[in-house]
């Protein structure tokens, strides 16, 4: 079922969503040591998660001229929105480090791995992203406050959202074992290619 709804509805929906990721995000980062890779990976969808938060709520604040309690929210909400912008590299990090390719656009393409400044105005610690999802939280409940009977108009559609169909997935063992075969070989065949013009050998 498709529902129109309101550009307000729309930045109620992506805020909620993307709360709702960072405190499940949470629960799993809790479980993992902070030098693993699932900690890793957790952290860094974190950063976007939460960066994505911060762009929908000031989009959300462009829509004060048509519903006036937008004001009255962000005033509300102020103090928790203002501790994370306090983390002033969150967006350089996403974009820079995490997102994009670890390179600085406006830097002639440097590399963020050997030219970007160590010290960081970013979260870190597990207490830093514990903070950040924290004041998300606590945003989130307050727009849920102002907006309730929004929010409420959307949730019987939630259910019948429909999900991403994937394109041509791989289900099995089998199919998985042939791409990668005729992958492997294809490479090693250009290689082979490659080695035999400067006359030496080698395999994958």
């Amino acid at each position: 079922m498709n529902q129109n709804f309101s550009r307000l509805q729309d930045s109620i929906l992506v805020l909620c969503t993307l709360e709702t990721l960072l405190s499940e995000y949470k629960k799993c980062l809790l479980k993992e040591k902070s030098d693993s890779v699932v900690y890793s990976a957790l952290t860094s969808q974190i950063i976007l998660n939460a960066s994505s938060y911060i762009e929908e709520w000031e989009l959300l604040g462009a829509l004060s001229s048509e519903e006036p309690r937008i004001l009255q929210l962000r005033k509300i909400a102020k103090p928790a929105i203002d501790r994370i912008k306090k983390w002033k590299d969150l967006k350089l990090v996403r974009n820079s480090v995490i997102a994009h390719n670890h390179r600085l656009p406006k830097q002639d393409n440097s590399l963020t791995i050997t030219s970007i400044k160590r010290q960081l105005s970013c979260p870190n610690s597990l207490f830093d992203y514990k903070l950040l999802i924290g004041c998300i939280y606590v945003t989130k409940n307050a727009l849920l406050r102002v907006f309730g009977e929004e929010y409420n108009e959307i949730v019987p559609y939630l259910k019948n959202i429909e999900q991403i169909t994937p394109v041509n997935e791989i289900m099995n063992k089998k199919g998985y074992q042939k791409e990668m075969d005729e992958v492997v070989i294809n490479v090693q065949t250009e290689l082979d290619e490659y080695y035999a013009k400067i006359g030496l050998s080698d395999s994958i």
